[in-house]
């Protein structure tokens, strides 16, 4: 399999439909509108594409300067109008010169195709890509079926690819037998499934004939399938940052909706409202825990108290000795040594 050069050079050949349907306007976005400004009266389909092949001129040159452009006119035949150049200038000079020539009842589509395999070279050079780009603009003119060995000598070579944007009316102002979409169908049957071509079709709508001719700024060597594939283009930084800010708005009036939960502090929570404490399973591989049986526990003797130890008992003798004292030593009954400010009992509430 050939590896496609990152940036493979392309001659590109722009088909221009030159019939009267090209000084048709575009829509003004606004209906049962009966007076045009002077912009809205030049705004014809014929300047937009001038202005549309000159801004895709530039920015196709920016990518690679060998990048070389031709042009051909479309009346009842194909006419070779401009050899390759990448003369910018001189290109821009080419259009801005293309003007209607009339109206024209046929239009044959082998002439196309031989005059391309005529003027391409496309046996002679084998490293560029041949781009042909057709803008037809006729409502009701069916296109003859184009010679299929003349599809044929161009798909062989593996580098042609052809694409198509058709600008027409609606098919309610169309008063012949032949339709928008008999055209358009006719125009998709000179694609090849060696090269599947990028097909665009539009009324009066600028914008989509604009981001149409965006979209085939790609070289149609290394670009997806059109069905599979959706260009979307960025928003401008304003629009952006509009788009923005109406989403945090809007993020923001979903938290102020959002009602509040407010929980009761633990310390407060009634007794029917708290969960009972969660019950610990034994472990599997935790070690059995040794059960010691209870004892029964002795009683304290009478007079002593229910909280002091044995151990504290014994160590202060002299609290009972103290209690057994005559009462004329001037203690008071039911004080005890602690009360009386003098003697041993001083020394026994030091030790307690």
């Amino acid at each position: 399999m050939d590896t496609i050069p990152r940036n493979q050079k392309e001659k590109i050949i722009f088909c221009i439909d030159l019939d009267l349907s090209m000084d048709e306007h575009f829509s003004t976005g606004e209906k049962n509108k009966y007076v045009l400004t002077i912009d809205e009266i030049l705004d014809t389909r014929i300047n937009r594409t001038k202005q549309l092949l000159k801004w895709f001129i530039d920015q196709k040159s920016q990518w690679n300067k060998q990048h070389e452009f031709a042009i051909m006119i479309l009346g009842e035949r194909a006419v070779w109008h401009m050899d390759f150049t990448t003369d910018k200038d001189l290109l821009s000079h080419v259009i801005d010169e293309l003007y209607t020539m009339g109206k024209f009842a046929a239009f044959d589509s082998t002439s196309l195709f031989e005059e391309i395999r005529k003027n391409a070279n496309v046996d002679d050079d084998e490293e560029s890509a041949i781009h042909a780009i057709v803008l037809y603009t006729r409502s009701d003119v069916l296109p003859t079926l184009p010679d299929f060995e003349a599809l044929d000598a161009l798909y062989s070579s593996g580098r042609f690819h052809f694409d198509c944007i058709f600008i027409h009316n609606k098919a309610a102002e169309v008063s012949g037998p032949i339709k928008p979409q008999h055209v358009y169908d006719r125009l998709t049957e000179m694609e090849d499934a060696r090269a599947p071509g990028y097909f665009y079709e539009t009324t009066r709508i600028l914008r989509k004939y604009t981001s149409s001719m965006g979209e085939l700024l790609v070289n149609p060597a290394v670009r997806p399938l059109q069905d599979e594939v959706s260009f979307k283009m960025a928003p401008p930084p304003s629009v952006q940052r509009q788009l923005d800010e109406d989403a945090l708005q809007e993020l923001q009036q979903q938290h102020l909706s959002t009602p509040k939960r407010t929980d009761i502090p633990v310390t407060y929570k009634s007794p029917e409202f708290s969960s009972p404490s969660p019950v610990k399973k034994p472990s599997l591989f935790a070690s059995p825990v040794q059960q010691t049986p209870l004892v029964a526990r002795t009683p304290p003797p009478p007079g002593s108290s229910p909280f002091a130890s044995p151990m504290r008992e014994n160590s202060i003798p002299s609290r009972g000795h103290a209690e057994q004292q005559p009462t004329g030593l001037g203690i008071a009954p039911g004080n005890g040594a602690a009360g009386s400010g003098s003697g041993k009992g001083l020394d026994d509430a030091i030790l307690l």
